[in-house]
């Protein structure tokens, strides 16, 4: 059986240069690679947008991705 878990992670990069690009996607694989650590395995990333209020006009949305991992469970010596 597998658990899961969800990282939120910036789904906009604001850059005036390609070094400033490549630092924040270099920031991005720093994150993959810290949860890999603990055993999990990316298993996809999808984009939420984050809104402050319900209404349209009034609020700010912010753009995010959810970076989804996955793990297998670990039993315990009664096989649970």
């Amino acid at each position: 059986m597998k658990e899961y878990k969800v990282v939120p992670c910036q789904g906009k990069i604001v850059a005036d240069s390609e070094a400033v690009v490549n630092t924040q996607i270099g920031a991005l694989a720093g994150v993959i690679a810290q949860e890999l650590v603990g055993g999990w395995e990316l298993v996809t990333a999808m984009p939420i947008v984050v809104a402050t209020t319900k209404k349209r006009f009034k609020g700010k949305e912010l753009p995010y991705n959810a970076l989804v991992f996955a793990r297998e469970l670990i039993k315990d010596e009664d096989g649970i």
